[in-house]
C-alpha cells in the first residue's frame, strides 16, 4: 500500500455539494483542496440538516438541534459510515474527518449557539468552541468502537 492508500479523508457533505448548504451560505469547498492535497481516498458524509429539515430550512443553532430526536437521527445516519471507517482503520488506514467551522451539526472545533426560536426577523447567534451535534455523535461512536480518528474543521 502506498502512502496515499493509507489515509482516508471523511468530509462533511457540503464540502463536495454546496447546494446542500443553507441558502445564502457558502461552503468552504475551495479550502478543501489545500487540506486534502493529493488525497485520493474520500468518504462524503450525508447532510443531516438537509435530510432532517429539507433544502428550504431556516438558519438554526446547535442548542436548537440538541435534542434527543435529532441526536438519535444523527447517530443512526452515521452508523453505516462508522462500520466502514472501523474496517478501514482496522486495515491500518489513518482516518481524518473534516468538519465545517461554525456549523451547528458538522462543526468539529467551532459551532454556533444562540438564535431565538420561533418566528424572528433578527437572528442573532454566536460562535463558540466545540463540535456540532452530528460531529459529537461521530466522535462518540468512534470512541465507543475504540477507533482512532483525527477530527478537525477545514482550514
Amino acid at each position: 500500500m502506498d502512502n496515499e492508500a493509507k489515509e482516508i479523508i471523511v468530509v462533511a457533505h457540503c464540502m463536495m455539494n454546496k447546494t446542500s448548504r443553507l441558502m445564502g451560505f457558502n461552503a468552504p469547498m475551495l479550502k478543501l483542496a489545500s487540506t486534502c492535497e493529493n488525497i485520493k481516498n474520500m468518504i462524503q458524509l450525508p447532510c443531516p440538516e438537509m435530510i432532517y429539515f429539507g433544502i428550504n430550512r431556516r438558519e438554526i443553532t446547535k442548542d436548537q438541534l440538541d435534542h434527543r430526536n435529532y441526536r438519535r437521527f444523527c447517530h443512526e445516519l452515521f452508523k453505516p459510515f462508522a462500520d466502514m471507517i472501523e474496517q478501514f482503520a482496522g486495515a491500518g488506514m489513518k482516518i481524518k474527518i473534516i468538519g465545517v467551522p461554525k456549523s451547528p451539526s458538522c462543526g468539529a472545533e467551532l459551532t454556533t449557539i444562540g438564535g431565538k426560536g420561533g418566528c424572528v426577523t433578527d437572528f442573532k447567534h454566536e460562535h463558540v468552541a466545540g463540535a456540532g451535534v452530528f460531529f459529537e455523535e461521530i466522535r462518540d461512536e468512534m470512541l465507543r468502537r475504540s477507533v482512532l480518528v483525527e477530527i478537525e474543521d477545514v482550514r
